[in-house]
């Protein structure tokens, strides 16, 4: 009686392990881009939300209550006012070398973009912007 596993027996284990391998990998992928999307998102709102904040504390800086009126607040101007942490804020979604608007910056260097529409301000963070400050 021989011990040990024949030829056959080692190729099905490794097909069987071939086709968890298949299954599981797009999985994970798929779960990790998803987190990464869900981070992406919590960071534009935790970035949109210290704007807010900056604004209460300084709201002759908003624009104008006429319907259309917009400035901007960037970034740096909440790091330098010491409202976000340069660690706080990495992007989850960066990829060097990538042309893709999400993942182009390694930090977020944009802008939140404040417009005075339907009596209300709203709120919107953009990676390029030509509008003036507050």
């Amino acid at each position: 009686m021989k011990k040990g596993f024949t030829l056959v027996e080692l190729l099905g284990v490794i097909v069987i392990l071939g086709l968890i391998a298949m299954i599981a990998i797009p999985t994970i992928n798929s779960a990790i881009n998803s987190s990464r999307e869900k981070a992406y998102d919590e960071q534009i709102n935790t970035i949109v939300d210290t704007a807010r904040t900056y604004m209460s504390k300084n709201s002759l800086k908003l624009p104008d209550q006429t319907n259309g009126s917009r400035c901007s607040v960037s970034v740096d101007t909440l790091q330098k006012d010491g409202l976000l942490n340069a660690d706080d804020i990495e992007n989850p979604m960066y990829k060097k070398n990538s042309t893709e608007e999400k993942e182009k910056f390694e930090n977020f260097n944009g802008k939140v973009v404040i417009t005075f529409t339907n009596n209300k301000y709203k709120y919107e963070y953009v990676n390029s912007s030509s509008v003036p400050a507050c």
